[in-house]
C-alpha cells in the first residue's frame, strides 16, 4: 500500500515537474515578446531560470522513470526525493519569477545589485 501510494506520488510530482519546466521554457522563449526588449531583470535572472526549468525537466523524467519502473529502482527514500527536488528546483524558480512582484525579493534585489529593478512593467 505505502509502496503504491509513493509511486502514485511520484508520477503526480514527475507530471507537475514536466508541465511546470514546459511552461517555463515557453514563458522563457517569450522573453522580449512582441516588441524585443529585454528588462535588465530578464539578463540577469535568463541564465539561472534556464538552468532550473532544465533542472525541472531533468527531475521529472526521474520521476516518471521511477514511478514506471518502480521495481529496478525501488521505493526507498521516494518521499524524501521529492521534497529534496521540490526545495531545489521548483521553489527558488517561483521565488525568481515572481520577485518582481514581492517587496522584499525586489528590495534585496535592488540591494544586491545596486540598480533598480526593471522588469518591463508601467511603462
Amino acid at each position: 500500500m505505502r509502496s503504491t501510494f509513493l509511486r502514485a506520488a511520484a508520477l503526480a510530482w514527475a507530471a507537475l515537474s514536466l508541465l511546470l519546466a514546459v511552461h517555463w521554457f515557453a514563458e522563457l522563449g517569450m522573453v522580449g515578446f512582441p516588441d524585443g526588449y529585454v528588462t535588465p531583470f530578464a539578463r540577469a535572472t535568463g541564465p539561472l531560470l534556464h538552468l532550473l526549468a532544465s533542472a525541472c525537466l531533468i527531475q521529472g523524467l526521474y520521476f516518471l522513470c521511477r514511478a514506471l519502473l518502480g521495481k529496478g529502482f525501488g521505493v526507498q527514500g521516494l518521499g524524501l526525493q521529492i521534497l529534496i527536488a521540490a526545495i531545489l528546483t521548483v521553489a527558488p524558480t517561483l521565488i525568481v519569477w515572481n520577485c518582481p512582484h514581492s517587496q522584499t525579493c525586489s528590495s534585496a534585489y535592488e540591494a544586491l545589485t545596486n540598480t533598480m529593478m526593471d522588469d518591463g512593467i508601467g511603462g
